[in-house]
């Protein structure tokens, strides 16, 4: 048959197993594991019945070992299905088949010829033919479950979130008729994870909770640290990042050698601006590939914001290593990796001030799950921190944007367990400019202002928080949010006063975030909110007060704006205006 067979078998089959009886192949499976065998011994196991069905228990155990790869997979299942008869266990291996590509799919993050509706097509059709063998039993419920189960990874990699939902629903179901403690669990928790890849972070919530409070078989450790990363990364994206902090490391309490709970940790941390710059990326992980470039994507981010205007040729190959960390798989991602991957790459150029390139990135990104708070926070953001630019031209009014986002608040205070105020934070550590200016328009979002204390304040010397920045460095950051190159020269003394500057964030160094107050002013000026533009500019002006070379340009600078608070200039003719500036 060419089975996978061991040099030795340590561990032998019950002779009164019935291998077409899953509660009792589970409940066998469940107490070698917790008498110490490993998922390869139990495979070896079922491999030595030298029967096909013998095979397909196999497979379920060779699934769970490491470096388990797709022809591992194959090469078990191919003599299977090579060597029966039995309709009933050809539909159960050919699911099987299906169920290796998807899962590749899923674990690489990238589309596969399994991943499209035609794959759900095939899958319908195995179903069909089930049916019309009229079996009763165990073993064609088995059969029902387990092409429910592809299907829904399917959904999941297509994205559809709502065949997601129905078809958990059905596994669910099945689990509960087929009656085995474990497949109730373990459905339960695969159900988790696959609603935390179509955002589904509040049901995530709901059926994570009680899992916790179970203690886990040794044969579903490795289940129940999903779970606890799943629920983790829900928190995270409903805005509540210690939540998902402090799950984390309650987790790593107990399983402290976990790699999976480590690298999701990591993962987390990254997205949040949290973790340590020099932090190694992870190595032996089977999510690697899919996470990988995302990690490496967010330290380069927190390193560009690391850096000083000061630092500006640093700063941009920071961001010119997103845009080449991000190139690779744009077309070939899943839905939820692709937005994230949008989102990088218009980040990546709004910091290098290619405002259209950022746009076009935008206008291919694809909304997420009104679920997602944290996603939705912050593609606003970034369309926000664009109107508060010199860019002629917005793909949404701001006026549009800023009710999104007002909304994107309503909705998160209806949500029990999502953060307001963490997301506000959240949404601030990569772009604090937009926070800061949600914070300030009419009727404006309370969590937000907090995030005005980034935005430096020009009277008769520039202060950030507490600290005086130097003349050059206010109007190197003031011109450079107009999109104009202005390298202050600063000395030695200088450096040393900007220290206060520089903070922590979680593990992450930080320089600031210093927002210059014209940025604000743009933006309410686009969006028409002249009033509280005359409002913020008597609090602030826009351009430093510097001595001898620049003071006209400042000047200049100031005069334009007032005359646009007022409304003796339309904000195309300031824009105009700002353009033909000579620095």
């Amino acid at each position: 048959m060419g089975r996978i067979m061991p040099t030795q078998v340590f561990l032998q089959l019950d002779k009164d197993l019935d291998l077409a009886n899953w509660p009792d192949v589970l409940s066998w499976t469940a107490k070698a594991s917790a008498a110490g065998a490993s998922q390869q011994e139990i495979a070896n196991a079922f491999f030595s019945d030298g029967s096909a069905l013998g095979n397909i228990r196999a497979f379920t155990h060779l699934m769970r070992t490491p470096g388990f790869t797709k022809e591992i997979g194959l090469a078990c299942l191919r003599p299977a299905y090579r060597a029966t008869s039995d309709e009933l266990l050809k539909i159960i291996i050919a699911t099987s088949v299906h169920h290796l590509g998807i899962q590749r799919s899923l674990l690489e993050g990238e589309k596969n010829s399994k991943t499209s509706p035609g794959g759900m097509e095939l899958l319908a059709e195995y179903l069909n033919d089930l049916r019309s063998l009229h079996r009763i039993g165990i073993l064609p419920l088995e059969a029902e479950y387990r092409i429910y189960h592809a299907m829904a990874v399917t959904a999941l990699t297509l994205n559809d979130a709502k065949e997601l939902e129905r078809l958990i629903n059905r596994l669910l179901v099945l689990a509960e008729i087929i009656g085995h403690e474990e497949l109730s669990d373990r459905t339960t928790n695969f159900c988790i994870t696959a609603l935390t890849n179509v955002d589904s972070y509040s049901r995530i919530i709901s059926l994570g909770y009680p899992q916790l409070q179970r203690t886990p078989p040794p044969s579903m450790e490795d289940s129940y640290e999903s779970v606890i990363a799943n629920m983790a990364h829900a928190y995270l994206h409903m805005g509540a990042y210690r939540k998902c902090k402090s799950l984390f490391e309650e987790g790593l309490k107990k399983s402290p050698d976990s790699v999976q709970l480590k690298n999701y940790f990591l993962w987390n941390q990254v997205q949040a601006g949290q973790l340590d710059l020099s932090t190694e990326l992870p190595m032996e992980w089977d999510r690697i590939k899919r996470y990988r470039w995302q990690i490496e994507s967010f330290q380069e981010l927190g390193r560009a914001m690391a850096e000083g205007p000061h630092r500006v040729q640093r700063q941009r190959q920071h961001f010119l290593r997103m845009v080449e960390i991000t190139n690779e798989g744009i077309d070939t991602r899943l839905t939820r990796d692709s937005t994230i991957e949008r989102w990088l790459r218009a980040r990546a150029r709004l910091g290098l001030q290619e405002y259209a390139l950022a746009l076009d990135e935008l206008r291919m990104i694809q909304s997420p799950n009104p679920d997602d708070f944290l996603y939705r926070a912050w593609i606003n953001a970034i369309h926000l921190e664009l109107g508060m630019t010199t860019l002629p031209q917005l793909i949404k009014p701001m006026h549009e944007l800023e009710e999104e986002a007002r909304q994107l608040y309503r909705d998160v205070h209806k949500v029990n367990n999502a953060d307001a105020e963490g997301l506000a934070y959240l949404t601030a550590r990569w772009m604090p400019g937009a926070t800061a200016y949600l914070g300030r328009i009419p009727d404006g979002i309370a969590e937000c202002r907090v995030a005005l204390e980034d935005v430096f304040r020009i009277t008769s010397r520039s202060r950030w928080r507490m600290t005086v920045l130097p003349p050059p460095l206010a109007l190197s950051l003031t011109l450079g949010a107009l999109g104009k190159e202005h390298r202050p020269s600063l000395n030695a003394n200088t450096n040393f006063q900007l220290r206060p500057l520089r903070e922590k964030i979680g593990e992450a160094d930080v320089w600031g975030p210093v927002v210059a107050p014209v940025s604000l002013a743009l933006g309410l000026l686009r969006a028409g909110h002249l009033e509280t533009a005359r409002e913020w500019l008597s609090v602030t002006l826009v351009a430093p007060q510097v001595k001898g070379e620049g003071a006209e340009l400042t000047e200049q600078i100031n005069t334009l704006f007032k005359q646009a608070a007022e409304g003796e200039r339309s904000f195309a003719a300031l824009l105009q205006a700002l353009d033909l500036l000579k620095v």
